[in-house]
């Protein structure tokens, strides 16, 4: 992440935050440049194209790139044209997919258990991510606060993802029903940053007292920065969660259906796109297992039209 980004997103989040006085407030924090689909028409002579959407949950500046050529990839197997939407929030996803807006969606778990039981959504892949298709959430904070549990976070301030995103809200929203509480009453502050990476760094920058995030992140700091990732502390951890499937409009024909299945499901044998999953931090795409999604399903409150 270069300086100037990271002196910017600490700006922003500082504004927002430290400018609130007292009460218990919200807000909505989006540092992606949204991407809107061109309305396009194909000639008589020429396919449709197909539109693939995604939210990025890791840092967009850095992936969008790396969708650019899963969704060309996409394109070039199925000899059509290809649209790319990008979209801050995992509803919006999910409501474009519903709506018919899309025929493709890299989706979050968090949302795909969300929205799974409404006509339109059909899951045919999901992530591995380093050897597993499951991840879990963190609840992390600054060692040197010497926070070691939910419950001393009270009136403090926190970093959210984004609604409907499992680990990066609804596992922390799970915890404090267990107690009886409530996140909008419980913390004085929460922020929705729409993206993981910069959740932690608003914990790191101790813009907010805690951070609720993806196993993955974390982990990908402590590669890159173990003594940064050292000054942190996982004080809750969630279950463990099937990773966000590949999910398709359940209009699209079988056959154009079963093939593009198969093109996620052997994306990871081209030599050609192996720098591209490295990027998103995807080993390969595999069948989907409904069981790893449904020891919390039932548990999931029903987050539509929030």
């Amino acid at each position: 992440m270069n300086k100037m980004y990271k002196l910017l997103l600490i700006v922003l989040i500082s504004l927002l935050v430290l400018g609130c006085q007292g009460g218990h407030t919200s807000y909505d924090i989006n540092f992606s440049k949204i991407e809107s689909a061109p309305l396009i028409e194909s000639p008589d002579n020429e396919p449709d194209p197909v539109r693939v959407a995604f939210s990025s949950v890791l840092n967009p500046a850095d992936t969008i790139k790396y969708y650019k050529e899963i969704s060309n990839y996409i394109g070039s197997k199925l000899n059509r044209p290809v649209i790319l939407i990008q979209r801050k929030s995992y509803s919006e996803i999910s409501m474009l997919m519903i709506n018919g807006g899309a025929d493709i969606a890299l989706l979050s778990a968090g949302a795909f258990i969300t929205y799974r039981n409404v006509a339109g959504l059909e899951a045919i892949a999901m992530q591995e991510r380093m050897g597993l298709p499951y991840y879990q959430g963190y609840l992390v904070v600054n060692k040197e606060s010497n926070i070691t549990d939910i419950h001393e976070l009270r009136g403090k301030s926190i970093a959210f993802t984004d609604p409907i995103s499992y680990s990066g809200y609804i596992f922390i929203d799970q915890k404090l029903d267990h107690i009886g509480e409530d996140p909008e009453q419980f913390f004085g502050r929460h922020v929705y940053t729409y993206n993981h990476e910069n959740s932690l760094l608003a914990l790191l920058d101790k813009v907010v007292d805690a951070a609720a995030v993806n196993n993955l992140v974390l982990k990908n700091l402590e590669l890159s920065n173990p003594e940064v990732a050292e000054t942190l502390q996982i004080i809750e951890e969630s279950a463990t969660l099937g990773t966000g499937p590949v999910v398709v409009n359940n209009q699209m024909p079988s056959e154009d259906k079963n093939r593009v299945k198969e093109i996620f499901l052997s994306m990871h044998e081209d030599p050609k796109m192996l720098k591209a999953l490295e990027g998103l931090s995807i080993d390969r795409y595999v069948p989907v297992d409904f069981k790893l999604f449904e020891a919390i399903e039932n548990t999931i409150p029903d987050r539509r039209g929030r």
